[in-house]
């Protein structure tokens, strides 16, 4: 039986060809309906996209899809998926690989994976935060390599491979630093409930203050934001007005913390030592420069470029790579 080709999609879904070259090389301007509908009997053919007729000739697009949030580009937040985007760039440029951004919207969540499915990049690497952990779901079944800088949880594509620090140890690191300095009426900001990164560092503070024999404490949570980190921190005072340690597992976090505890008349880190997470810009820049656990992120993008590149190849890549944090020390321990 003879392969189905785009004229048999078009004719079952009733649009052009040319409308139908448009939707399943990842085009948004389509009309929705005619959009679904090509999708639909494209499925439902069995039809193969010019990605894999190229992969049956030996051939490749010679190109990698970075997949990062449209609206950090310009944010605060941008500075924690710059860095990586500084080492999956570097990691593809030594593989003799074209990087191609590719901002996700979370309106349509249906265009990154098309693009992926038109055979215009040979991989992808999605640099993981709060506002796409729906492409999780939108890409399990990708037919392109895909490397995940940040943990994105259960569902996943059977080509697909994680990079993150370890987010665990993190957490318990941010918790040994505050009891070696004396800290002992500790609270912690925590991130976004749906992220596992964020359950992680959680779950290493916790683990590492019961192993102390030390009393949890006041816990509130934060979205990875500078507005959130200051709430969480009103929230934290409320419930416990003389905290000596509090660790907010996100530098944006600890940043929005700050002038919480200073209106408050809590001078850190005379009465308050606080610890972020990430090791971004704003850490060394704040007042005081934030002790923090630092990920190493040029040197996860690195990974993840290089985990997709071998899968590319037909070559052996670890699916999960967990690299390990640090404490770097500053003034507000």
């Amino acid at each position: 039986m003879s392969r189905p080709t785009i004229v048999d999609v078009a004719r079952a879904a009733g649009v052009s060809r040319a409308t139908a070259a448009r939707v399943l090389s990842g085009a948004t301007t389509v009309d929705r309906r005619m959009a679904e509908a090509v999708e639909r009997e494209a499925s439902r053919l069995g039809y193969e996209t010019n990605h894999a007729a190229r992969i049956l000739r030996g051939g490749r697009a010679g190109a990698i899809g970075l997949v990062v949030a449209l609206n950090e580009l310009d944010s605060l937040r941008g500075t924690f998926f710059t860095a990586v985007l500084k080492g999956a760039a570097m990691g593809l440029s030594a593989g003799e690989v074209q990087p191609v951004l590719l901002p996700a919207e979370t309106e349509d969540h249906r265009r990154i994976p098309r693009f992926l499915r038109s055979g215009a990049v040979d991989g992808a690497i999605v640099i993981l935060q709060h506002e796409i952990t729906h492409l999780a779901a939108d890409l399990a079944d990708s037919p392109v390599p895909i490397a995940w800088v940040g943990q994105p949880g259960d569902v996943l594509a059977t080509n697909a491979f994680v990079v993150d620090s370890d987010n665990r140890g993190g957490g318990a690191l941010a918790a040994q630093a505050l009891l070696r300095a004396g800290r002992r009426r500790l609270g912690i900001i925590t991130g976004p409930s749906d992220m596992l990164p964020a359950n992680e560092r959680a779950r290493g503070w916790h683990d590492e203050l019961a192993a102390q024999g030390i009393a949890v404490g006041a816990s509130a949570h934060g979205d990875f934001t500078m507005d959130g980190g200051a709430a969480a921190m009103a929230r934290l005072l409320q419930r416990d007005p003389h905290l000596d340690g509090v660790f907010a597992s996100s530098d944006l976090m600890a940043a929005g913390a700050l002038p919480v505890l200073e209106a408050a008349g809590r001078r850190v880190p005379t009465d308050v030592a606080l610890i972020g997470y990430d090791d971004v810009l704003i850490a060394a820049t704040s007042d005081p420069p934030l002790t923090t656990v630092r990920q190493p992120l040029e040197e996860m993008g690195r990974a993840a470029a290089e985990a997709v590149l071998a899968a590319t190849r037909g070559e052996e890549a670890p699916r999960v790579q967990i690299l390990p944090t640090s404490l770097v020390t500053r003034e507000s321990l």
